[in-house]
């Protein structure tokens, strides 16, 4: 017989797999893109596809799921939902320059509930790290290595997520911006639609630099190949819920959702502009200090925690003619509807998901792959003929003031090591997986560690060979993997501690975090235990643990990078 607790757990089941949520809001807008055919589902349809049970949707995918679970009960082999030994399906959702503080769940003033609704559902990761650039972030992300490890940027020594995961029967999804080595469909995934290159007009689709990189598939699509009401955002999350429509629901599968929001240049609907207009009219320090202020009613950072002389005065506005201000408060303003168009379209994946009946069953994953921009690279037309953000011949860039308030509490911003250029809102949802929902996590976490978190939960191990031609695990020496499984914090527990994160982004900026300390730029020492926000700098009050810091970030950067980082270094400093 089984045991009470056991009995209770499948009804349990039975329970959750019946459960409707409201969906959550967002854009009902339709997919009505007239872009190369689309290819067939892959997926063998399956009997009785829809069985109406009470008031819920019972598909057949649900049912066999059920089956399972219970026949796994009944033997004995698991105790409960979570610790069933099934493969959750998996979105990752990575926007681009995105300050630390623009979430409403981070403490921004922007209009972000269905983003908000996940974190309050699930994790939020306070320490996680990325690679303070677009390409260096996601180059680590997909090979869970080093960016700076030979043969690493060029894809040359890595297996990456998508190809791990095939091993283990998923399906690989890829939408939005590539921007590294090879091409997604050559390296695992089997649908994508998107672009390859570092940033693209939001209205049109052409490369910022020049040139048209949109692909379905392998194929090449033309400027003509958009419809006349195209807006990247909307167009990544149509071809992703088709994707997810059309699957092989026998499989699990891998969605690897890169919005280019909200990179420059800066561009939204004038209607989704309109509702954020005049809000910024208080200025940049003003934003940052409310900002701060939520940070620690949130309890992200500590109530005792100030801003240093340095971090307080990012004055300049006070300075500003009116018609400026209008000017600085349009560009703020458009980057927020940025992002509030990227919410809106997590909502409808989400509503998708439930739709579909796996949303229980979804890991969904959600970061930044830098701290927002400092370069204002607004171009000259667009100031002279003061075109607006919602026309495709506008090219808005926000300036460095904007982006320490996005930033917000941090010092630094993209390109940089200190926080504001590394730190990332990372949020982590799962309802069957999480055990410890609306919790925050203060483990130091960096963009490799998704490797070795899908690969568990895939149960599939990384390979010392692997042949990406043959698929089969021989072949090219795959370097190894850095990264440390988060799974443990899905139920509370803490995971292993990294040992170093090793941070370059070029010219000497660097960092090294072990332990407590951080060494950025070998010249600056700092505690983030005691000093979270990096303002008290402790080369000359520490000076055993400075020399420590730079011995060790000497030995990792010969063992990681040959030696590089330390010959730019002792270059810049010999000017």
């Amino acid at each position: 017989m089984l045991k009470l607790s056991r009995l209770l757990s499948v009804f349990g089941i039975l329970i959750l797999i019946q459960q409707q949520e409201p969906p959550i809001a967002g854009s009902n807008r339709p997919t009505n893109y007239k872009i190369a055919p689309r290819k067939q589902a892959t997926g063998k349809k399956m009997r009785h596809a829809n069985i109406r049970h009470h008031n819920g949707l019972l598909t057949a995918a649900r049912l066999q799921k059920c089956c399972k679970l219970l026949s796994l009960m009944c033997a004995g082999a698991i105790g409960s939902v979570a610790s069933a030994a099934m493969q959750p399906n998996i979105l990752l959702v990575l926007v681009d320059d995105m300050g630390y503080s623009d979430l409403g769940c981070f403490g921004g003033e922007i209009n972000t509930p269905n983003i908000d609704k996940l974190a309050a559902e699930g994790i939020k990761f306070t320490q996680f790290s990325n690679n303070a650039k677009c390409e260096t972030s996601r180059t680590a992300l997909m090979s869970g290595r080093y960016h700076v490890e030979e043969g690493v940027y060029q894809g040359k020594s890595v297996i990456t997520i998508p190809e791990n995961l095939a091993l283990a029967g998923y399906q690989n999804f890829a939408l939005g911006k590539w921007h590294i080595f090879g091409t997604p469909m050559k390296r695992g995934f089997d649908r994508y639609f998107g672009f390859h290159e570092g940033a693209t007009n939001f209205f049109n689709g052409e490369g910022t630099g020049g040139g048209f990189s949109y692909r379905l598939d392998d194929v090449a699509l033309e400027p003509s190949d958009l419809p006349e009401d195209f807006y990247s955002t909307h167009a990544f999350t149509d071809y992703g819920i088709q994707f997810i429509e059309e699957r092989d629901k026998a499989k699990p599968f891998f969605m690897y959702m890169a919005y280019n929001a909200p990179h420059y240049p800066l561009h939204a609907p004038e209607a989704e502009v309109m509702k954020y207009t005049g809000k910024y009219m208080d200025g940049w320090q003003n934003v940052r200090d409310t900002r701060f202020a939520r940070l620690k009613e949130l309890g992200i950072i500590e109530a005792d925690v100030t801003f240093s002389n340095k971090e307080k005065v990012i004055g300049g506005w006070n300075g500003l003619s009116e018609s400026q201000k209008i000017d600085m408060d349009l560009r703020m303003a458009t980057y927020a509807a940025m992002i509030d168009i990227v919410d809106q379209q997590v909502g409808r994946l989400v509503e998708t998901l439930k739709q579909e009946g796996i949303y229980e069953d979804t890991l969904i994953v959600f970061l930044s792959d830098n701290g927002a921009c400092p370069f204002d690279r607004t171009r000259k037309p667009t100031k002279e003929n003061n075109y607006m953000p919602w026309e495709a011949r506008s090219y808005y860039c926000y300036p460095d003031m904007w982006a320490r308030a996005c930033n917000t509490p941090f010092q630094g911003n993209k390109q940089s090591q200190f926080e504001g250029g590394i730190a990332t809102p990372m949020i982590a949802h799962w309802p069957n997986g999480i055990s410890v929902p609306g919790s925050l996590n203060r483990q130091r976490a960096h963009l490799v560690d998704f490797h070795a978190t899908f690969r568990e939960l895939a149960g599939v191990d990384y390979p010392s060979h692997y042949d990406r031609k043959t698929k089969q695990l021989s072949g090219q020496a795959v370097g190894p993997a850095r990264g440390i499984s988060l799974v443990p914090t899905f139920s509370g527990e803490a995971q292993p501690e990294h040992e170093y994160l090793y941070q370059n982004f070029s010219n000497g900026k660097t960092a090294l975090v072990r332990g407590d300390w951080k060494l950025v730029n070998f010249k600056e020492l700092y505690n983030l235990k005691e000093d979270r926000i990096e303002s008290q700098e402790l080369s000359k009050t520490s000076p055993e643990k400075f020399d420590f810091m730079r011995a060790e970030f000497e030995r990792l950067d010969l063992e990681l990078n040959k030696g590089r980082a330390m010959e730019k270094l002792k270059a810049r400093n010999n000017k």
